[in-house]
């Protein structure tokens, strides 16, 4: 589809002939300057020099003039375009905004049941083991009514753990439902709360640029220590405090950030 054409638009650019024999003048005087070394030659070439200089500052003022309607149109295009699509964009981050939700209030349901799941499964093999010391404990005890006491406790512990394994075995956690089309991404994600201290930490996820002679930060570098599967270089922290406090491991806190979970949702 053309939601937005251009009409009646056409343009041809060309050098005027003035311009053509300003440079071919221009260039005659400045080419045969081979050296200074004399009063009379840097006189000729600061009269060759000027004739560039006027050169040069009239192309770069006509350039100017001729781009700016260019110039404009473009800028009249992106608010055409810009004003169409502002009810559209509106609803299109409303409703994204809605599915989002939906999609963090989902998942995190699953991760409770899956943790209560694997909360269940360990304590069936903690009372499995207890029940075997009961057992091993019976074998050895000095009277028969020990020996019962201590095996009659194991079987009541050994019937707690088989309903919970059955329980775990039973249980189902609820899927994510994506309707066909919907791309669902849940990422890690991080804000800088304090980039000096950042800087200290991290020097090697700042990248320094020498013209402007700033520090700009890797912000992908970080982003792929943080996502990367089985911990990247946040996990390997040597300071406790800087680990995850959660029971979501990937959630680090690393000086100076702020970490954090986002589900992103798109329209293939």
């Amino acid at each position: 589809m053309n939601e937005l054409v251009l009409k009646d638009f056409s343009g041809q650019i060309e050098v005027t002939p003035t311009a053509l024999k300003l440079k071919q003048e221009a260039l005659a005087a400045a080419r045969p300057i081979a050296r200074v070394e004399t009063p009379e030659q840097q006189v000729t070439a600061v009269a060759a020099l000027k004739l560039l200089k006027e050169l040069r500052g009239g192309m770069e003022t006509t350039r100017q003039a001729v781009k700016r309607p260019v110039l404009d149109l473009g800028r009249k295009i992106d608010n055409i375009a810009r004003g169409f699509m502002e009810d559209v964009e509106k609803q299109y981050g409303r409703l994204s905004g809605l599915i989002n939700h939906y999609q963090r209030k989902v998942a995190r349901v699953q991760h409770e049941e899956a943790d209560k799941i694997a909360s269940k499964e360990t304590l069936a093999t903690q009372l499995r083991d207890k029940a075997s010391i009961l057992r091993q404990q019976a074998l050895v005890a000095d009277k028969p009514s020990k020996a019962k006491a201590f095996n009659d406790e194991a079987a009541r512990i050994e019937h707690e753990a088989f309903d919970l394994e059955m329980q775990t075995e039973l249980a189902v956690v609820p899927g994510i439902e994506k309707p066909k089309g919907l791309v669902v991404r849940n990422k890690i994600n991080f804000q800088v709360t304090d980039a000096i201290v950042v800087a200290q930490a991290f020097p090697q996820f700042w990248k320094w640029h020498p013209e402007t002679e700033t520090l700009k930060l890797d912000r992908m570098r970080i982003l792929d220590e943080l996502n990367k599967e089985g911990g990247g270089f946040f996990h390997e922290t040597r300071f406790p405090e800087e680990l995850s406090q959660t029971e979501d491991r990937r959630l680090v806190q690393p000086a100076g950030l702020r970490v954090f979970e986002e589900t992103k949702t798109h329209i293939r």
